[in-house]
């Protein structure tokens, strides 16, 4: 009787643990299916009117970061009590869902000329709701070109814009200047704005650009406190036109040419060479042991 006993009080014990094991894999499993993903918004503003607006959604796990394609996310725009709906966009594969707003006026200003940019989230299925916001002053830059004897010369001026559009200069933020090249941009210079929020940086030449030579060049205040960032852009034709050379008749041989420089095809020969004189080396080996074993035979 108190084996059996025993036998009872064992079974009671494990089906409490067993139990709590299920009510607490049961919390957890309730406690993660609800999942509040990370929203960051970017903010670019260009000397042509225009703002872009860039969320990226995602939600962090100990893997990385995993993207929420095809989320639909909301932005707005405003500043003291009054709030404007600018439009709606879906994240791609990346987790990034963009808004271009071409803007000459008509966003929401409070009496610093700030606006207040907010993306949000709604939520769907596991996924709760989510936003992000920041809040800036509208700003512009200007690059132009002055050209004395041999000096180039790049002139930048940033204004800020006011509540009442009132342009006043910018003073202190630093201004980096580029010029676009096939993979990045290619940094060129950097600028100090003055009290006239102005600034200046010799061309250095000797850059390639289009088949006419014209050159774009970009001027940008990045991830300032005040303005987020601002980029201007203008075009002049101090680029080296590029060339485009006939695979039939190409006159020089560089890198960009459909024959390569000599220099190229020789090592590119010696390279083949030693890999390939490897493996004839190996091949001579294996057969030279095969014979040397026949002959072992034989003589044994």
């Amino acid at each position: 009787m108190k084996d059996l006993q025993k036998i009872v009080l064992i079974i009671l014990l494990l089906a409490l643990v067993v139990g709590q094991k299920t009510v607490t894999g049961q919390e957890k499993k309730d406690t993660v299916s609800e999942i509040t993903p990370d929203l960051k918004l970017g903010y670019l503003n260009t000397s042509n009117d225009s703002i872009t607006l860039t969320a990226d959604i995602f939600v962090k796990r100990e893997t990385g970061n995993f993207a929420l394609q095809n989320a639909e996310v909301e932005f707005t725009a405003s500043a003291d009590k009054e709030n404007k709906s600018l439009g709606k966009a879906k994240a791609d594969v990346a987790g990034t869902a963009v808004l271009k707003l071409y803007v000459k006026s008509g966003l929401p200003v409070d009496k610093e000329g700030k606006t207040t940019f907010t993306v949000s989230f709604a939520g769907k299925d596991k996924y709760l709701a989510a936003s992000g916001n920041v809040a800036f002053k509208k700003a512009k830059i200007l690059v132009t070109f002055t050209k004395e004897d041999t000096i180039r010369t790049i002139h930048v001026k940033a204004v800020q814009v006011e509540a009442n559009n009132e342009q006043k200069p910018i003073k202190g933020e630093t201004v980096n200047v580029y010029v676009p090249r096939m993979l990045s941009n290619l940094k060129i210079g950097e600028v100090k704005l003055d009290d006239n929020g102005t600034g200046t940086v010799e061309y250095p030449g000797a850059l390639v650009g289009d088949s006419l030579g014209n050159i774009a060049v970009i001027a940008m205040i990045e991830e300032s406190d005040l303005y987020g960032t601002v980029k201007g852009q203008s075009t002049i034709s101090w680029g080296i036109p590029k060339q485009y050379y006939l695979a039939e008749k190409p006159s020089t041989r560089e890198l960009w040419t459909p024959i390569a420089p000599i220099w190229m095809i020789i090592t590119l020969i010696i390279m083949l060479t030693g890999v390939w004189g490897h493996y004839i080396y190996a091949v001579v080996q294996l057969i030279m042991i095969k014979r040397q074993s026949k002959q072992k035979k034989d003589y044994f």
